[in-house]
């Protein structure tokens, strides 16, 4: 049996079968093993792991500690609770016109190319000219402001190989969506979509081998991992026109709401608010996306992920609001309804995350593609969700 157990409770003779920090916190540990001795848990402890999943079958129990089920109905019964009671402000338009895909298409595109042509000229140690940012941000927040489910959708499609620079655009467009979400004004969401926008730069001075290393990273290879973000900060230090909200995004999108983050160990509110949320986003969307050290996860499994590890990591206020503006299903999911159709969540309907607008693409029951239409669940005689899919295990693209 799966069981959930807090860091301190752990003894050796226990098997750990999930260290719940996942390849973004610690890709230099094993997943599983058994514990062997009091040293095993002490440099659990130095690399800030908090809780682990132990599997009982294959080592000592603890009697009273929750299974994995339980763990997860206790997860869901909060984000449905959440869900059901969402206070998130109206950002969702109607189903988006094709002038609108149009447009966050061409902006995408343009981002994700100013990002390659920047951070190329950073690898190549030449100068980067790092104001050719700033129409490309301008650009990312006047779409999120129009519409942030084209952008967002965009967003989730992705060429593994180049990684840091959709990423990059990725985390800028969802923290851009999520500052709209909290109702910041506009001029800040564009200094933190900045922020956003570089805050990988530092990756720029990491030696390719460690970057693009398929396996564990030794400790030496971590600790020069980590070192990205001071380089960012560095590369950064003599750009006048920046904010201090933006550097703040740089510099803290590695810290951690418990103190067992990087640089430099902040806790609480230690944490500006703008780095609390890179935070967040940079995580999500790193686990959502392919890599070569780790395959990814399901936008649904992440939020459940970002939602129990508020519990430690992240400021779980924020996680809540941050799950509001993008969804218990995401834009770009595929779900199952009731009918047995398959869609794709194209936007949100604020008052009730669980009913979104959906373009239905598949007859589940028959097998076979349909004419693609919107389906708005929203709706009082409408279908509902009963889960998501794999879309690859479909036969169905996203980008298509």
């Amino acid at each position: 049996m799966i069981k959930k157990i807090g860091i301190g409770d752990l003894r050796p003779g226990m098997f750990v079968h999930d260290l719940n920090c996942g390849h973004i916190y610690h890709p230099l540990l094993q997943t599983r093993f058994k514990l062997n001795d009091a040293g095993d848990i002490d440099r659990l402890i130095e690399r800030g792991v908090s809780a682990v999943y132990i599997d009982t079958a294959l080592g000592i129990d603890a009697p009273n500690a929750p299974t994995a089920d339980e763990v997860r109905r206790d997860i869901d019964d909060a984000l449905l609770k959440m869900a059901r009671h969402s206070t998130a402000p109206d950002m969702v338009n109607p189903p988006p016109p094709e002038t609108d895909i149009r447009y966050a298409h061409h902006v995408y595109e343009e981002a994700s190319l100013t990002v390659r042509e920047l951070m190329g000229t950073a690898r190549l140690g030449r100068h980067a000219a790092l104001e050719q940012v700033q129409p490309a941000v301008q650009d990312v927040i006047e779409s999120i402001f129009r519409n942030s489910a084209p952008l967002l959708q965009l967003g989730t499609i992705r060429d593994a190989n180049q990684y840091l620079f959709y990423h990059s655009v990725a985390t800028c467009s969802l923290l851009g969506a999520f500052s709209r979400q909290l109702g910041i004004g506009r001029d800040i969401t564009r200094q933190i979509a900045v922020g956003a926008m570089l805050h990988d730069i530092g990756k720029t001075r990491v030696p390719e081998a460690i970057l693009d290393k398929p396996g564990r990273l030794t400790e030496d290879e971590f600790e020069e991992m980590k070192r990205h973000v001071e380089y960012g900060m560095e590369m950064l230090a003599d750009t006048s026109w920046l904010t201090p909200v933006s550097l703040q995004v740089v510099s803290q999108h590695h810290e951690r709401y418990d103190g067992t983050g990087y640089p430099h160990g902040l806790k609480g509110d230690q944490i500006s608010e703008f780095g609390q949320m890179a935070a967040i986003v940079d995580v999500y969307d790193a686990i959502t996306s392919k890599r070569t050290y780790h395959a990814a996860m399901e936008p649904v499994e992440a939020i459940r992920k970002l939602r129990e590890w508020s519990e430690q990591h992240f400021n779980v206020e924020l996680v809540e609001h941050f799950i509001c503006c993008i969804g218990i299903y995401p834009v770009g999911t595929l779900v199952r309804l009731e009918s047995g159709l398959l869609g794709e969540v194209t936007t949100h309907n604020p008052a009730d995350l669980l009913r979104p607008v959906v373009r239905v693409v598949y007859d589940g029951k028959r097998r076979c593609r349909i004419t693609p239409h919107e389906l708005d669940l929203s709706a009082q005689s409408a279908d509902r969700i009963v889960g998501y899919e794999s879309a690859a295990q479909w036969g169905i693209t996203p980008a298509q």
